[in-house]
Protein backbone atom coordinates (compact mmCIF):
# COMPACT_ATOMS: atom_id res chain seq x y z
CA UNK A 1 0.00 0.00 0.00
CA UNK A 2 1.38 3.36 -1.04
CA UNK A 3 0.52 5.60 1.89
CA UNK A 4 1.93 8.64 0.13
CA UNK A 5 -0.67 8.40 -2.65
CA UNK A 6 -3.75 7.70 -0.54
CA UNK A 7 -6.62 10.15 -1.12
CA UNK A 8 -7.03 12.75 1.59
CA UNK A 9 -10.15 12.36 3.73
CA UNK A 10 -12.88 14.82 2.85
CA UNK A 11 -15.73 16.37 4.81
CA UNK A 12 -18.64 14.34 3.43
CA UNK A 13 -22.41 14.64 3.63
CA UNK A 14 -22.33 12.09 6.45
CA UNK A 15 -19.95 14.35 8.39
CA UNK A 16 -22.13 17.37 7.68
CA UNK A 17 -25.34 15.68 8.82
CA UNK A 18 -23.88 14.09 11.94
CA UNK A 19 -21.95 17.14 13.07
CA UNK A 20 -24.77 19.52 12.24
CA UNK A 21 -27.33 17.52 14.21
CA UNK A 22 -24.90 17.03 17.09
CA UNK A 23 -24.37 20.80 17.28
CA UNK A 24 -28.12 21.43 17.42
CA UNK A 25 -28.82 18.68 19.97
CA UNK A 26 -26.07 19.89 22.29
CA UNK A 27 -27.08 23.54 22.25
CA UNK A 28 -30.80 22.73 22.55
CA UNK A 29 -30.33 20.53 25.62
CA UNK A 30 -27.76 22.85 27.16
CA UNK A 31 -30.02 25.88 26.77
CA UNK A 32 -33.12 24.03 28.00
CA UNK A 33 -31.33 22.78 31.13
CA UNK A 34 -29.87 26.21 31.84
CA UNK A 35 -33.29 27.86 31.51
CA UNK A 36 -34.63 25.27 33.95
CA UNK A 37 -32.10 26.26 36.62
CA UNK A 38 -29.87 29.17 35.48
CA UNK A 39 -28.03 29.43 38.81
CA UNK A 40 -27.22 25.74 39.18
CA UNK A 41 -23.53 25.00 38.60
CA UNK A 42 -24.39 21.80 36.75
CA UNK A 43 -26.59 23.49 34.15
CA UNK A 44 -24.18 26.40 33.74
CA UNK A 45 -21.20 24.16 33.09
CA UNK A 46 -23.12 21.87 30.75
CA UNK A 47 -24.54 24.84 28.84
CA UNK A 48 -21.02 26.22 28.34
CA UNK A 49 -19.86 22.74 27.29
CA UNK A 50 -22.74 22.63 24.79
CA UNK A 51 -21.74 25.98 23.31
CA UNK A 52 -18.17 24.73 22.86
CA UNK A 53 -19.50 21.64 21.07
CA UNK A 54 -21.77 23.82 18.95
CA UNK A 55 -18.67 25.68 17.73
CA UNK A 56 -16.63 22.50 17.21
CA UNK A 57 -19.37 20.82 15.17
CA UNK A 58 -21.03 23.88 13.72
CA UNK A 59 -18.10 25.72 12.14
CA UNK A 60 -16.99 22.84 9.85
CA UNK A 61 -20.63 22.19 8.95
CA UNK A 62 -21.12 25.87 8.05
CA UNK A 63 -18.16 25.81 5.70
CA UNK A 64 -19.26 22.46 4.25
CA UNK A 65 -22.61 24.05 3.40
CA UNK A 66 -20.64 26.77 1.60
CA UNK A 67 -18.87 24.15 -0.53
CA UNK A 68 -15.69 23.37 1.45
CA UNK A 69 -15.04 19.62 1.54
CA UNK A 70 -11.33 19.70 2.42
CA UNK A 71 -10.83 20.37 6.17
CA UNK A 72 -7.28 21.56 5.51
CA UNK A 73 -8.57 24.37 3.28
CA UNK A 74 -10.68 26.09 5.93
CA UNK A 75 -9.77 29.72 6.68
CA UNK A 76 -7.09 29.93 9.40
CA UNK A 77 -9.47 31.79 11.71
CA UNK A 78 -12.05 28.99 11.39
CA UNK A 79 -9.44 26.32 12.13
CA UNK A 80 -8.14 28.25 15.16
CA UNK A 81 -11.69 28.76 16.44
CA UNK A 82 -12.54 25.08 16.14
CA UNK A 83 -9.33 23.91 17.81
CA UNK A 84 -9.62 26.45 20.63
CA UNK A 85 -13.25 25.44 21.20
CA UNK A 86 -12.19 21.79 21.22
CA UNK A 87 -9.63 22.50 23.92
CA UNK A 88 -12.09 24.51 25.99
CA UNK A 89 -14.72 21.81 25.46
CA UNK A 90 -12.33 19.20 26.89
CA UNK A 91 -11.83 21.40 29.95
CA UNK A 92 -15.60 21.90 30.22
CA UNK A 93 -16.27 18.17 30.04
CA UNK A 94 -13.78 17.54 32.83
CA UNK A 95 -15.37 20.39 34.83
CA UNK A 96 -18.77 18.79 34.26
CA UNK A 97 -17.58 15.45 35.68
CA UNK A 98 -16.50 17.37 38.79
CA UNK A 99 -19.97 18.84 39.46
CA UNK A 100 -22.36 16.16 38.16
CA UNK A 101 -24.36 14.76 39.85
CA UNK A 102 -22.73 16.82 42.62
CA UNK A 103 -19.36 18.40 43.34
CA UNK A 104 -16.36 16.13 43.68
CA UNK A 105 -13.72 16.83 46.37
CA UNK A 106 -11.15 18.03 43.83
CA UNK A 107 -13.26 20.86 42.44
CA UNK A 108 -14.04 22.15 45.95
CA UNK A 109 -10.34 22.71 46.61
CA UNK A 110 -9.15 23.61 43.09
CA UNK A 111 -9.26 27.36 43.60
CA UNK A 112 -8.65 29.28 40.38
CA UNK A 113 -7.17 26.37 38.41
CA UNK A 114 -10.17 25.91 36.13
CA UNK A 115 -10.47 29.64 35.46
CA UNK A 116 -6.78 29.85 34.56
CA UNK A 117 -7.18 26.88 32.24
CA UNK A 118 -10.13 28.49 30.46
CA UNK A 119 -7.95 31.52 29.70
CA UNK A 120 -4.65 29.84 28.82
CA UNK A 121 -5.82 26.85 26.77
CA UNK A 122 -7.54 28.76 23.93
CA UNK A 123 -4.74 31.34 23.86
CA UNK A 124 -2.04 28.67 23.50
CA UNK A 125 -3.97 26.73 20.85
CA UNK A 126 -4.85 29.82 18.83
CA UNK A 127 -1.25 31.07 19.08
CA UNK A 128 0.26 27.79 17.90
CA UNK A 129 -2.13 27.63 14.95
CA UNK A 130 -1.69 31.32 14.10
CA UNK A 131 2.10 30.99 13.81
CA UNK A 132 2.14 27.47 12.35
CA UNK A 133 4.67 27.45 9.46
CA UNK A 134 3.41 26.55 6.00
CA UNK A 135 5.93 23.72 5.66
CA UNK A 136 8.45 21.79 7.73
CA UNK A 137 11.40 23.56 6.15
CA UNK A 138 10.05 26.87 7.52
CA UNK A 139 10.01 25.71 11.13
CA UNK A 140 11.84 28.14 13.38
CA UNK A 141 13.62 27.51 16.66
CA UNK A 142 11.19 29.71 18.67
CA UNK A 143 8.20 27.80 17.29
CA UNK A 144 9.79 24.42 18.10
CA UNK A 145 10.49 25.63 21.64
CA UNK A 146 6.87 26.78 21.95
CA UNK A 147 5.69 23.36 20.81
CA UNK A 148 7.87 21.61 23.39
CA UNK A 149 7.08 23.97 26.26
CA UNK A 150 3.38 24.58 25.59
CA UNK A 151 2.06 22.37 22.79
CA UNK A 152 3.16 18.92 23.92
CA UNK A 153 2.17 19.28 27.60
CA UNK A 154 -1.18 20.72 26.52
CA UNK A 155 -1.74 17.80 24.14
CA UNK A 156 -1.02 15.30 26.92
CA UNK A 157 -3.32 17.17 29.30
CA UNK A 158 -6.26 17.45 26.91
CA UNK A 159 -5.95 14.12 25.13
CA UNK A 160 -5.11 11.85 28.06
CA UNK A 161 -4.97 13.33 31.55
CA UNK A 162 -8.31 15.15 31.68
CA UNK A 163 -10.36 12.46 29.85
CA UNK A 164 -9.02 9.73 32.14
CA UNK A 165 -9.52 11.88 35.25
CA UNK A 166 -13.07 12.66 34.13
CA UNK A 167 -13.93 8.99 33.64
CA UNK A 168 -12.47 8.15 37.07
CA UNK A 169 -14.59 10.90 38.64
CA UNK A 170 -17.74 9.56 36.97
CA UNK A 171 -16.95 6.04 38.16
CA UNK A 172 -16.51 7.26 41.72
CA UNK A 173 -19.80 9.14 41.55
CA UNK A 174 -21.40 5.98 40.15
CA UNK A 175 -20.21 3.98 43.17
CA UNK A 176 -21.46 6.60 45.60
CA UNK A 177 -25.01 6.32 44.23
CA UNK A 178 -25.11 2.56 44.57
CA UNK A 179 -27.98 2.43 47.09
CA UNK A 180 -30.96 4.49 48.19
CA UNK A 181 -33.45 6.62 46.26
CA UNK A 182 -30.64 8.44 44.44
CA UNK A 183 -29.45 5.19 42.84
CA UNK A 184 -31.68 6.08 39.90
CA UNK A 185 -28.99 8.59 38.89
CA UNK A 186 -26.72 5.66 38.09
CA UNK A 187 -28.58 5.27 34.78
CA UNK A 188 -27.54 8.61 33.23
CA UNK A 189 -24.06 8.08 34.64
CA UNK A 190 -23.90 4.73 32.84
CA UNK A 191 -24.89 6.41 29.58
CA UNK A 192 -22.29 9.14 29.96
CA UNK A 193 -19.58 6.63 30.82
CA UNK A 194 -20.45 4.50 27.79
CA UNK A 195 -20.51 7.61 25.61
CA UNK A 196 -17.14 8.88 26.79
CA UNK A 197 -15.28 5.56 27.00
CA UNK A 198 -16.59 3.85 23.86
CA UNK A 199 -17.03 7.00 21.79
CA UNK A 200 -13.71 8.45 22.89
CA UNK A 201 -11.86 5.23 22.13
CA UNK A 202 -13.32 5.01 18.64
CA UNK A 203 -12.72 8.69 17.91
CA UNK A 204 -9.16 8.84 19.23
CA UNK A 205 -7.77 5.41 18.35
CA UNK A 206 -9.73 3.97 15.43
CA UNK A 207 -11.05 6.94 13.43
CA UNK A 208 -7.60 8.43 12.64
CA UNK A 209 -6.28 5.02 11.55
CA UNK A 210 -9.29 4.40 9.33
CA UNK A 211 -8.97 7.90 7.85
CA UNK A 212 -5.49 6.92 6.66
CA UNK A 213 -6.14 3.31 5.61
CA UNK A 214 -9.65 3.69 4.16
CA UNK A 215 -10.41 7.38 3.61
CA UNK A 216 -13.84 8.29 2.25
CA UNK A 217 -14.96 4.66 2.45
CA UNK A 218 -18.26 3.11 3.55
CA UNK A 219 -16.54 1.75 6.65
CA UNK A 220 -15.40 5.24 7.62
CA UNK A 221 -18.96 6.53 7.18
CA UNK A 222 -20.30 3.74 9.39
CA UNK A 223 -17.72 4.55 12.06
CA UNK A 224 -18.67 8.23 11.85
CA UNK A 225 -22.32 7.39 12.50
CA UNK A 226 -21.42 5.09 15.40
CA UNK A 227 -19.24 7.76 17.03
CA UNK A 228 -22.03 10.31 16.47
CA UNK A 229 -24.61 8.07 18.16
CA UNK A 230 -22.33 7.34 21.11
CA UNK A 231 -21.46 11.02 21.44
CA UNK A 232 -25.12 12.05 21.64
CA UNK A 233 -25.60 9.75 24.62
CA UNK A 234 -23.91 12.37 26.82
CA UNK A 235 -26.35 15.26 26.24
CA UNK A 236 -29.33 12.89 26.16
CA UNK A 237 -28.25 11.36 29.48
CA UNK A 238 -27.93 14.82 31.01
CA UNK A 239 -31.38 15.76 29.70
CA UNK A 240 -32.84 12.64 31.30
CA UNK A 241 -31.07 13.41 34.56
CA UNK A 242 -32.49 16.95 34.61
CA UNK A 243 -36.01 16.45 33.30
CA UNK A 244 -36.81 12.86 34.31
CA UNK A 245 -34.62 11.87 37.23
CA UNK A 246 -34.73 15.30 38.94
CA UNK A 247 -30.99 15.61 39.53
CA UNK A 248 -31.40 19.33 40.16
CA UNK A 249 -33.32 18.50 43.35
CA UNK A 250 -30.02 17.11 44.68
CA UNK A 251 -27.85 19.65 46.48
CA UNK A 252 -24.89 20.25 44.14
CA UNK A 253 -22.52 20.43 47.12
Amino acid sequence: MDLANLPAPTFTAVDGLTQGTAALVYVAIGAAAWLRAPRDIRTRVFCAFSIANFVVFGVPTFWWLRGFSDPTKLPPAATATVMAALGVGTLMLFHFTQVFPRRRPWIRDSGAQMAIGYVLVPLVIAGLIRFLPESLDKLTAPYIIALIVFGFPLLVLLAFVLPVAGVVSLLRSYREFREGPLSILRRPLEWILLSQIAGGTLAILFAPVLAVLAPNSLLQSVLTVVIWALGLMTPIAFALAVFKFKVLDLNPD
